[in-house]
């Protein structure tokens, strides 16, 4: 889904900045029709193969229990469906993006859940494991089916139209095959960095992997929220200010995109790192998970926080290069971050770390967040020099003063949980993120900074209503 929303949304708005709403739908037709083919064609051959497929690859857990195999293969056949049904799916969510319509697809993930939910909770007996593990592929299909349900009302209100068609010499398809091929590799770099991460973790001491996971699952979460919402909705205006030349345009969304996410993201930044611990717990201290294994998450957790920020432009930065219809760069500066991951992990982790008497996963968490900072510096660079530009100044003073208001959040955050030393987990996390919240917008009204303006007179509006 990604690799075609990347290539396919400039495409296809393309045609729309020229006037060419039929060779536009055309456009649609061809990939929607494309992808149909070879995703059912892969899904087609993993059916027929698979029960060796799973023989092989889940040897150690099957092996002498044939029923185990049955019942792995039964589910693997039947949610096979699910990537069929998501491959028309994804084009028709970019469809909707590219043509300003965001509501629909943000849904589509929502009732997809509530697919699967529906399917563990409703199949079977409560006590019948083996029913509940079809209900839950049960669930997947139904969910993957509502997911494209769901957004066709906005296909037939944006005027699509379908055709039959199949080509690969139309050069719009051509385009979006091109443009795919770097984002398909680029793809495997996240499976190579937690490769990384298991392979160093692994001279480590035996929790480190574990908690390092648990660490980027909670950062992951605001950095999901933020970027991914913020380069999804820019995304398509980018694209189509990209078609028409308009780069003076698309410097102004491209910096407005950066300051807010500057504006949210640094607090946010600020909060992970002074509420960590008592996260943490709320979130995962019980049971067997000890208050030894909290301060072991939050210490990976405080060095991934670093990285937050550059995660989040990260999301923004990259889709302009696509919007400019160049995948390949991206995936480059990819490339360079791993390299730069693993030198900066094992030398942090192994050796300065150490030295200090500090636990070394946190060392390792710091390195991946340099190395993200680094990458987005880079692409930064190569950007403003593909845009002649990037209205730096604006985003340099306004940085300045988000991140003064930010250290004033920290600090603030810091002094709650402190003052609250023999609470409960819960209360310093909601009492620290209030006073954090706080002083983090009275700084930035303090100092000036506009998006707090802008979120007063949202206020008054709203309040006016």
């Amino acid at each position: 889904g990604g690799a075609i929303g990347s290539a396919f949304i400039p495409t296809f708005a393309a045609y729309f900045e020229r006037d060419d709403e039929p060779g536009g739908w055309r456009l649609f037709s061809a990939v929607v029709n494309l992808t149909l083919l070879v995703v059912t064609a892969v899904s087609l051959l993993t059916f027929l193969f698979a029960e060796p497929f799973v023989a092989f690859f889940l040897r150690d857990l099957v092996a002498g229990q044939p029923e185990l195999l049955s019942l792995t293969v039964r589910l693997m056949r039947l949610m096979l469906l699910s990537p069929i049904i998501f491959g028309a799916s994804g084009v028709i969510m970019g469809t909707l993006n590219a043509r300003q319509h965001f509501l629909l697809p943000a849904l589509a993930p929502i009732v997809y859940n509530l697919g699967i939910i529906g399917g563990a909770v409703l199949w079977g007996a409560p006590d019948d494991p083996e029913a509940k593990a079809v209900g839950m592929a049960v669930g997947t299909v139904v969910g993957a089916l509502g997911h494209l349900l769901v957004q066709l009302p906005g296909l037939r209100q944006k005027g699509a139209r379908y055709s039959p068609v199949l080509t690969l010499r139309d050069p719009g398809v051509r385009q979006v095959l091109r443009l795919m091929a770097p984002r398909v590799l680029g793809l495997s770099f996240s499976e190579i960095n937690k490769f990384a991460t298991l392979f160093l973790s692994g001279l480590m001491t035996a929790a480190s992997y574990p908690a390092l996971i648990l660490a980027w699952r909670v950062m992951i979460m605001p950095q999901g929220i933020l970027g991914q919402a913020m380069g999804t909705a820019a995304f398509p205006t980018l694209a189509s200010l990209a078609a028409r030349k308009a780069l003076a345009e698309m410097r102004q969304i491209l910096a407005d995109a950066l300051r807010m996410l500057l504006f949210l993201g640094l607090p946010a930044t600020a909060l992970l790192m002074t509420l960590g611990r008592p996260a943490v717990g709320v979130l995962f201290e019980r049971g067997l998970f000890d208050a030894t294994d909290t301060a072991l998450v939050a210490w990976a957790l405080l060095f991934y926080a670093v990285g937050l920020v550059a995660l989040t432009a990260l999301e923004v930065i990259a889709r302009a290069f696509y919007a400019l219809n160049d995948t390949l760069t991206p995936v480059l500066a990819g490339g360079v971050q791993i390299g730069l991951m693993f030198g900066f992990s094992y030398w942090l982790s192994q050796g300065i770390f150490p030295r200090l008497g500090w636990p070394a996963l946190g060392g390792l968490a710091l390195g991946h967040s340099l190395s993200n900072v680094l990458e987005v510096a880079l692409l930064l660079w190569l950007l403003r020099r593909k845009m002649r530009g990037l209205n730096g100044r604006v985003l340099l003073s306004g940085g300045w003063r988000m991140l003064a208001a930010a250290l004033l959040a920290a600090a603030a955050s810091w002094a709650a949980v402190r003052w609250l030393a023999d609470a409960a987990a819960l209360w310093q996390l909601l009492l620290g993120s209030l006073a954090g919240g706080a002083a983090y917008l009275v700084g930035c009204y303090a100092l000036r900074v506009k998006e707090v303006q802008w979120l007063l007179q949202l206020g008054r509006r709203v309040v006016k209503r």
